[in-house]
């Protein structure tokens, strides 16, 4: 995912300095910002992992600990189950909160979290998403995994 981010990176430079007009430019610099940061955060958090033995995902007996530029845990009790659900090209586990929870975790969030959660909504079903990528586990057998801590809790 860096290396893809790389990419468009400097397919971004190459049409800013091919540029023809104004909107181009804008097109260009917007790009090269968004793919610029975008590749920095999947960096930080690949280093983050590496050099700090911080693993991605840990998954105790009482809640699931994700660790991103924050970290995030959900508890095992708020959660009625996981599914894997396929966004574009990429597998994720889909966080499917009681729904007491649910409104709890909508109302918590900023402006800009309600809106992700609410895309997230619209897209999976579901207002949280772990991405599986990297974490050297089939999502199903992942999946299935987090729905029998579910059971024991």
């Amino acid at each position: 995912m860096v290396l893809a981010s790389l990419a468009f990176v400097a397919g971004c430079f190459l049409m800013l300095s091919h540029a023809r007009s104004g909107f181009q430019v804008v097109v260009a610099v917007i790009g090269i910002a968004y793919f610029g940061l975008a590749g920095l955060y999947m960096l930080y958090g690949t280093l983050k992992e590496r050099l700090m033995g911080k693993p991605f995902l840990t998954i105790t007996d009482k809640c699931i600990v994700i660790e991103n530029m924050k970290q995030t845990i959900v508890n095992f009790t708020d959660v009625e189950s996981f599914e894997v659900v396929k966004g574009r090209q990429q597998k994720f586990i889909a966080v499917h909160y009681k729904p007491d929870v649910e409104q709890q975790k909508m109302d918590e969030a900023g402006a800009i979290g309600r809106s992700i959660r609410s895309l997230n909504r619209r897209l999976v079903n579901a207002q949280e998403t772990i991405s599986t990528t990297g974490t050297g586990m089939k999502s199903q057998n992942l999946c299935d995994l987090l729905n029998e801590r579910l059971r024991r809790k």
